[in-house]
């Protein structure tokens, strides 16, 4: 990390730091890459690929059609309405 890269990213996110602030970000990126680089030395040849850390499954409830109220009734209570639809006055114009 250089100090123009780390401008660029603080620039993009609209955000200011201190002289000293600045120095220990670059120094903290330098010791990420360190990290990452230190990875690359373990062999992963008969891992497999890992694309979700927990297996998925649907734990929502099942989606079904329940058609509670009637279009005439829920019609009756709009203050103004067409044949099938409320009307709503405009907004934005």
């Amino acid at each position: 990390m250089t100090n123009e890269k780390l401008q660029d990213l603080l620039d993009v996110n609209e955000l200011r730091l201190t002289d000293d602030e600045t120095v220990r970000m670059i120094s903290l990126f330098q010791k990420m890459n360190g990290c990452e680089a230190s990875l690359s030395d373990i062999n992963t040849d008969n891992v497999d690929i890992m694309v979700h850390v927990q297996p998925l499954t649907n734990v929502l409830r099942e989606d079904f059609r329940d058609q509670k109220f009637s279009r005439e009734s829920l019609l009756e209570g709009a203050p103004e309405h067409t044949e099938d639809s409320w009307q709503v006055p405009i907004l934005v114009k």
